[in-house]
């Protein structure tokens, strides 16, 4: 019942907005007031955050249906969840940020990435420590642009490590430019001591309790976008003709969309099954299984986006929706690549470590 009434909702009301969406880079705030009323009157609205933080406490696999739903959409809907590192809060944080943050009034943004660099430890932007606090300097790449009221949960090297701040999004010294990405700059932004999410130098260490069971939603998600993609080349296959023949009885497109449809098969039951393992032993060691749910379902959505293309030989059914575009806007290639090298390095690194039969 879940999974129909959401896939109803995506179909009569966030597909219809996809090109505008695409042509815009952005949803109207009158469109995204109008769905997040329709997700609060679904019951939708915070029923995955965890109920010692005011939500449903949905079990993972009820919300690995949920989120392969979500992924067959090019809209980013939003139902009422924040990054699992703003559990971390004080309590003076919770009433500033994470409480609005999960009441919907205000929008967390990661700022981690940085224009020229992948992993943290090449990342330039600084935090100098004060006598009141933080000096902030440097630029990062965010996904969506800021509105006043949002948050920035950004990272920055400190004399301690990287660090975590918390940052409304018109503080001063703060500006967003769009130089073919979004780019967040900081100039001598002042940061309080209290901005500090975690401990200083603690940011690696933030939602780490989380990760596999994000693994396994991130999981849940590709098979969601796949399933789309397929459903997408299904119907140019059967109605594009050429040579006058439809294109789905050429062998080439056939393979194509065997190999997609059997691929997105076996990886939706290998994540429903480590969804399945991860609720009924909450307390066990989940990071091989999600990892091999990280690896295996990364690897679909990238091998997919490239036949979807071949099979339109092209940019896609329309301009504004093009599979390589959408699928670089829910995970940058470089972003992807280093998930799924991370999923190969815990994979292999349980192993070594298991005793010799």
């Amino acid at each position: 019942m879940l999974r129909d009434m959401l896939r109803r909702f995506i179909r009569k009301e966030a597909q219809p907005l996809e090109m505008k969406f695409f042509t815009a880079g952005e949803l109207a705030p009158e469109e995204r007031a109008r769905l997040r009323r329709a997700i609060e009157q679904m019951g939708l609205w915070g029923l995955t955050v965890p109920e010692a933080y005011g939500g449903g406490g949905l079990d993972l696999l009820s919300a690995c249906i949920i989120e392969e739903e979500l992924g067959s959409t090019f809209i980013p809907l939003e139902i009422g969840e924040v990054p699992p590192v703003l559990y971390a809060c004080t309590d003076e944080q919770a009433k500033r940020f994470l409480e609005p943050a999960l009441a919907g009034e205000r929008r967390p943004i990661i700022a981690a990435r940085e224009p020229d660099c992948l992993l943290p430890q090449g990342w330039s932007a600084t935090a100098v420590a004060l006598p009141e606090g933080y000096l902030l300097n440097g630029q990062k790449l965010v996904s969506v642009p800021p509105d006043p009221n949002d948050f920035l949960i950004l990272y920055a090297n400190a004399a301690d490590g990287l660090t975590a701040f918390l940052l409304d999004a018109s503080a001063p010294g703060m500006s967003v430019s769009r130089d073919g990405a979004l780019i967040v700059r900081l100039e001598n932004l002042r940061a309080a001591g209290s901005a500090v999410l975690g401990r200083p130098g603690g940011a690696l260490e933030l939602g780490a309790a989380e990760a596999p069971r994000s693994w396994i939603r991130t999981g849940a998600r590709y098979v969601g976008v796949v399933s789309r993609l397929i459903e997408m080349s299904l119907e140019h296959a059967r109605n594009w003709v050429s040579l006058g023949e439809p294109l789905s009885v050429r062998p080439a497109i056939q393979r194509m969309l065997a190999d997609m449809i059997v691929g997105v098969e076996s990886v939706r039951w290998m994540m429903y099954h480590a969804a399945w393992q991860a609720d009924k032993n909450a307390s066990g060691d989940l990071r091989r299984l999600a990892a091999s749910v990280r690896l295996a379902s990364g690897e679909l959505l990238q091998r997919s986006v490239d036949q979807v293309t071949m099979i339109f030989a092209g940019p896609g059914p329309a301009p504004e929706i093009e599979p390589q575009r959408f699928v670089r806007s829910l995970a940058p290639p470089e972003v992807l690549d280093f998930a799924l090298e991370q999923a190969r390095a815990v994979i292999i690194a349980d192993m070594l470590a298991q005793p010799t039969q």
